[in-house]
C-alpha cells in the first residue's frame, strides 16, 4: 500500500517533530468544537470517576482530557496518562503543569502494553485510539487487565462510514469517505464495533451513546479535515489529481459561500469490569 495511505497514527513514535506539531494543532483544533467538550464529559460519565478514584488514560495526545480526568478525581485522586507520541507527552505535561495538575503523571507507553500491574485502577479511559489500533482487542483487553473488579472501561472512537461532507460530487466524496474509511484507520468501523468488542472482552453492564460533531465554518476541524483527505487520497492514487483540483475547489466554493457541512458521529462505549 503506498504510505499515503496508511493510517498515520499507527506509528506516531516515528513522526519528525514537524509532523508531531501540524498534528497537535489538529487535535488542538477539534477539541474547541461544543461536541468535543461534551464527549469528555461524556467520557467521565461513563467511567463512573469520583473524588480519590485512580484513572489511567492510554494515548493521552496532548492532555486535554487528562486535564478533565485529574479534576474529576480530585487533590486525592491519581491520573496516569500513557502516551506513545514524545512531543504530545511532552505538550501533555507542560498543560498540566500551567494548570497546576502536576499531580497527575505523563510516561511514554502504548495502548497495548500499559505498565501497570493488575486490577490497580479504577477506571482505564481511551478516547479515538483504539480506532487507530490494528490489534483492538489487544489494546483493550490491557486496560480491563489493570483496572479493579467494579471498575469502568470506557472508550470514545469514531466510525469511518459516518463522515459526511456536503459536496456537488457525490460519488467521488462517496469514493473519498470509504478511502477514509478503510485506510485512514487501523479499521474504521470501531465505532459502531465497541459494544460488541466490549462483551467479548468480558466486561458487563455495556452502554453506548453517540454524540454527533457538527461543523458549518471553514478553517475548523472538519474543514481541515476535509482537505488533508483529499490530499492523502492523491498520494495513495486513489483519486487523479483533475478530480482532487475539482473537489477541493468545489469545496472552496462551498466555504466562500458560507454554505459549509460536514459532521462525524463519535461513539461512547463503557462496561463494568466484574
Amino acid at each position: 500500500m503506498n504510505p499515503g495511505a496508511a493510517d498515520p497514527f499507527i506509528a506516531v513514535e516515528g513522526w519528525d517533530e514537524a509532523t508531531a506539531q501540524q498534528w497537535a494543532e489538529v487535535l488542538e483544533l477539534r477539541a474547541t468544537n461544543p461536541s468535543q467538550i461534551q464527549l469528555r464529559a461524556d467520557l467521565i460519565a461513563a467511567a463512573w470517576l469520583k473524588p480519590g478514584d485512580t484513572v489511567v488514560e492510554v494515548g493521552c495526545g496532548t492532555g486535554i482530557t487528562l486535564v478533565d480526568l485529574t479534576v474529576a478525581v480530585g487533590p486525592g485522586g491519581r491520573t496516569l496518562g500513557f502516551e506513545p507520541q514524545p512531543l504530545f507527552a511532552e505538550l501533555a505535561r507542560r498543560r498540566l503543569g500551567e494548570r497546576g495538575l502536576e499531580r497527575a503523571s505523563v510516561e511514554i507507553g502504548t495502548a497495548e502494553a500499559i505498565p501497570l500491574g493488575d486490577a490497580t485502577v479504577d477506571a482505564a479511559v481511551a478516547q479515538t485510539v483504539l480506532v487507530h489500533v490494528p490489534g483492538a482487542a489487544a489494546a483493550l483487553a490491557e486496560m480491563c487487565r489493570v483496572v479493579r473488579p467494579g471498575g469502568r472501561v470506557a472508550s470514545i472512537d469514531q466510525d469511518g462510514d459516518a463522515l459526511v461532507i456536503d459536496h456537488p460530487d457525490k460519488a467521488l466524496t462517496r469514493r473519498l469517505v470509504v478511502f477514509s474509511s478503510d485506510q485512514r484507520f487501523a479499521d474504521g468501523w470501531t465505532g459502531r464495533r465497541l459494544p460488541r468488542m466490549f462483551r467479548t472482552a468480558g466486561l458487563g453492564d455495556v452502554t453506548v451513546t453517540m454524540r454527533c460533531h457538527l461543523e458549518t465554518e471553514p478553517g475548523n476541524f472538519l474543514h481541515v479535515m476535509a482537505l488533508r483527505l483529499a490530499e492523502n487520497a492523491l498520494e495513495a492514487g486513489v483519486i487523479t489529481e483533475a478530480e482532487w483540483r475539482s473537489w477541493t475547489a468545489g469545496l472552496a466554493e462551498l466555504a466562500e459561500s458560507g454554505s459549509f457541512f460536514a459532521s462525524s458521529n463519535y461513539y461512547v462505549c463503557s462496561g463494568l469490569k466484574t
